[in-house]
């Protein structure tokens, strides 16, 4: 069986086991670029499995002017929840592996970073304060254009990640 075949996203090679990360702590460029990326194929995935939910249950109208309680409980929106904190762990292992692209860089620079690190607190850490935490509603306020935001960083980080990962894969 081929692995290489089993192990591909979007025409590039992810490295099995991430050469030379199994047994020893990653410390380059080359070793933590297939290591994010596997965190950003989980948030693609929630972000692509949203999308479907939105084309194809009624019920998830409620992010169309709806009861925005209902919908962050249907599939819709728990998938969307957990590509928004995904995604924070993905701007997470950017930072630490200190990579640059202008236009991620740009988006990273806006304070809905922040609100998503909150975002993405309330979403993987048990919130007692009340049924929707802040974190969820300050995120969600209309006049910081989280939705885009989120969407033009996702779109971003796709297209960088898979040039890093082309680089990485393309070395002997």
């Amino acid at each position: 069986r081929d692995l290489r075949a089993a192990n591909r996203y979007d025409g590039v090679y992810v490295p099995a086991g991430s050469e030379g990360v199994r047994s020893t702590m990653a410390r380059t460029k080359e070793e933590l670029v297939p290591i994010l990326f596997r965190y950003f194929m989980a948030a693609s995935l929630m972000s692509q499995e949203f999308d479907k939910h939105l084309t194809r249950d009624p019920k998830d109208s409620a992010l169309h002017g709806g009861d925005p309680m209902a919908f962050l409980v249907s599939k819709a929106g728990l998938k969307m929840c957990l590509w928004y904190g995904m995604l924070y762990v993905v701007i997470e292992g950017w930072r630490d592996a200190k990579l640059s692209d202008a236009e991620v860089d740009r988006l990273l620079a806006s304070p809905n970073t922040e609100l998503l690190r909150l975002f993405r607190n309330g979403m993987f850490h048990f919130q007692t304060d009340r049924w929707l935490p802040a974190k969820f509603s300050d995120f969600f306020e209309p006049k910081n254009k989280t939705v885009e935001w989120v969407r033009s960083l996702t779109t971003e980080l796709r297209r960088s990640l898979l040039a890093e990962m082309k680089k990485v894969s393309a070395k002997p």
